[in-house]
């Protein structure tokens, strides 16, 4: 019986069905950027715009299905993005900033679930949205939320039974119209936004 415990206990820090698990950690969102921009309805020649990148705190709520299929929902402290002329827009500076959240809803399959590390890869659906704005060289700016896939990768490492670090890459390819004043004119750009989200941080399961 001796013999047996330390398999056990190995066992047992897999992820199993029923789990229930939360995460806390960071995130980065890199904007991989860029824009169709119209002004009083024509096309602008070689103008777009770019966005900053962000840091913010994320968090998790994920359930295992099975051992291997579990559902994650995704959320965070919204951040503040600037956007900024580029290109031939370049002289316009910063356009505006806007306030945005993003959450998601992915499956994902665990590869070697019963063991300390475990690689899983994910599938869902995520909705950007934008909570506010604020005026730059364009006035009166807003932008739409927006649908989206997102395709994901990462892992887990488990510390003992209950704690284990997480990291995972989501691919988010998703586009938003947004529109305001420029110089007294009517505005509109069609914005490729595509994020890549870096996320890690601490597992606590129940």
């Amino acid at each position: 019986m001796l013999a047996a415990a330390p398999a056990y206990a190995e066992d047992s820090i897999g992820w199993h069905k029923g789990d229930i698990v939360i995460r806390a950690g960071g995130a980065g969102v890199f904007f991989n950027s860029s824009a169709e921009v119209k002004v009083a309805g024509n096309v602008v020649p070689g103008g777009s715009v770019s966005l900053s990148n962000n840091a913010t705190a994320s968090g998790e709520l994920e359930y295992f299905v099975t051992s291997n299929i579990s559902l994650a929902a995704n959320f965070g402290i919204p951040p503040e993005t600037r956007i900024t002329g580029a290109g031939t827009l370049a002289p316009l500076g910063v356009a505006g900033r806007v306030r945005y959240g993003f959450g998601d809803l992915v499956a994902r399959y665990h590869v070697g679930a019963a063991g300390r590390f475990s690689p899983f890869a994910g599938l869902g659906v995520g909705r950007i949205f934008v909570f506010s704005t604020r005026d730059g060289s364009v006035s009166g700016l807003s932008a739409d939320s927006a649908w989206a896939p997102v395709v994901q990768g990462g892992a887990d490492f488990h510390l003992n039974r209950q704690i284990s670090l997480y990291a995972n890459v989501s691919y988010v390819p998703v586009k938003t119209d947004a529109r305001g004043l420029m110089q007294g004119l009517p505005m509109t750009a069609r914005v490729t936004l595509n994020p890549t989200v870096v996320q890690a941080g601490l597992s606590y399961r129940f």
